[in-house]
């Protein structure tokens, strides 16, 4: 996958995740997201499944502190 197309599939699992967090009761776990997500079928950019490290990690690639910093940026957008 060259950078442009890891870069948009990348956005995409970022916004699939935001609307995780629009909840307004609580915040899910890292357990929580790497479910959803490969329940949807959604892999990494490399065609992994998810989990807890790798989400963080790619959070924190693009410019976010985990589900906390991506919340954080979410509501006040």
């Amino acid at each position: 996958m060259n950078r442009d197309s890891q870069t948009k599939h990348n956005q995409a699992i970022i916004t699939k995740i935001s609307l995780m967090l629009t909840y307004p009761y609580k915040r899910p776990s890292y357990r929580a997201v790497c479910r959803r997500l490969n329940e949807s079928e959604f892999t990494s950019s490399v065609g992994n499944a998810w989990t807890e490290r790798s989400i963080y990690r790619m959070l924190q690639r693009n410019g976010y502190s985990g589900l906390w910093g991506l919340q954080k940026y979410c509501h006040h957008n």
